[in-house]
């Protein structure tokens, strides 16, 4: 008995060393009062709240040879569906459905609907503050080894059988128009998308680099246009100071528009005693009225709402007149309890010349000054609690590029969010 009970304690520890299955869940509530929430509200209009809420069910299976994820989502608004209801209003699917194979202790082949996601997630992010979050299908072949570096190339290509015809074609995915949010589609779909990522850390910074070509519908189903992105990432520690840099361009096409549009960003952190302070700019292009060419940076995949404002202003599945973007921010983080204290202040101004509702005056380039206060609380272990307030002091130049002329002085934005992540196995 005692050999039989030493056998199933090596089979059981064994077995755990070179395999791990862990089932885990997320509830995750959100309550928001939209007081001009990515636009100035009018006047006469009411204020929306609201309660959201995601649920999520993890499951993952790793072993020396491969990797398996699975993450089933569900989300809904509070009140939605009837307290006695049989048709549900909610959505209900598959966030996460993918396998990673190991092919060597360095490369490994990675398929199915995934996150994609690296550094600052400026390119390519989850957009987990979205409760829907953002995902791929798509194939990756990924390098990467103990001394720092990685190397990433994946492709996805994308049908749409709604038609239910052969062969089956992408449908609803076609470019709004340019009046509109121009090249920036953040619910459509690309046809095709290819890429190769390379990152390098070193003891005191890091280096990246990016290639992305997407590949959009426009017009007749068979009419596509590639969309070119080419970008480099830089950090490198000074003594207590953090140097960021990054600069990408994008050419190609937008529709039958030949484009050329590019961003940058530079900001530099300071560790204090009490504080970090994060001074930086960005600058997104715009239009340019003179030009024959489509000039409007769009930031692809990226978690725009960590970036520009709290609020969701700018590149947040809303357009702001192709105007581009300059954003000078100051960012700092305090202790606050068990928790910590975020404070952001943003100076919007458009990146490019616009124009007086008469077409022929220029108009201010300043846009409006944002503040974000958001306190974090650790609820035990397995939870987070969250509250936020946000103030957008908008100009009248942002009326002109929101189409709110007749907008309420006060804009503002309140939050509260409550996540439980428990671990099951």
């Amino acid at each position: 008995m005692k050999n039989l009970l030493l056998s199933l304690s090596i089979i059981l520890i064994s077995a755990t060393s070179y395999a791990q299955f862990s089932l885990s869940a997320e509830i995750n509530a959100r309550s928001e009062f939209r007081n001009g929430f990515k636009k100035p509200i009018m006047e006469g209009q009411d204020p929306a709240l609201f309660t959201e809420q995601r649920t999520r069910l993890y499951a993952n299976y790793a072993s020396d040879e491969y990797e398996i994820k699975v993450t089933l989502q569900d989300v809904r608004m509070w009140g939605a569906d009837g307290i006695v209801d049989k048709d549900y209003s909610g959505s209900f699917g598959i966030a996460d459905a993918w396998a990673r194979y190991y092919m060597s202790d360095n490369f490994s082949l990675k398929f199915g609907r995934q996150m994609i996601s690296y550094d600052n997630q400026r390119m390519f992010g989850g957009l987990e503050w979205a409760m829907q979050g953002l995902r791929h299908d798509a194939l990756l072949l990924m390098y990467e080894d103990t001394l720092g570096l990685k190397v990433h190339a994946g492709v996805a290509f994308n049908q749409n059988p709604a038609t239910g015809a052969e062969p089956v074609r992408l449908t609803g995915t076609y470019y709004p128009s340019f009046t509109g949010n121009g090249p920036y589609h953040p619910t459509g779909n690309y046809k095709h998308m290819e890429y190769a990522y390379l990152n390098k850390k070193y003891e005191n910074g890091s280096i990246s680099a990016y290639l992305i070509n997407d590949a959009r519908q426009y017009g007749l189903e068979d009419s596509v246009a590639n969309r070119q992105t080419y970008g480099l990432m830089g950090m490198k520690k000074v003594g207590n100071v953090k140097l960021n840099g990054e600069f990408f361009y994008q050419g190609g096409k937008i529709a039958t528009s030949d484009l050329s549009a590019y961003m940058f960003s530079v900001s530099a952190t300071l560790k204090t005693n009490a504080t970090p302070l994060t001074f930086g700019y960005d600058h997104l292009s715009g239009q340019d009225t003179e030009s024959s060419k489509t000039t409007v940076f769009s930031p692809l995949f990226g978690t725009n709402h960590a970036f520009y404002g709290f609020m969701d202003y700018f590149y947040v599945g809303n357009g702001h007149n192709n105007v581009g973007l300059q954003d000078f921010y100051l960012k700092t983080k305090f202790k606050l309890g068990k928790g910590a204290l975020l404070g952001h202040v943003h100076q919007f101004l458009g990146a490019s010349k616009f124009f007086e509702s008469d077409g022929t005056t220029e108009a201010s380039a300043s846009l409006g000054t944002e503040f974000d206060l958001v306190y974090v609380t650790p609820m035990r272990k397995i939870g987070t609690f969250k509250i936020g307030y946000s103030q957008m002091f908008a100009t009248d130049s942002m009326d002109l590029i929101k189409n709110t002329g007749n907008s309420k002085s006060l804009n503002n934005w309140v939050w509260a969010q409550l996540i439980i992540k428990p671990k099951f196995i």
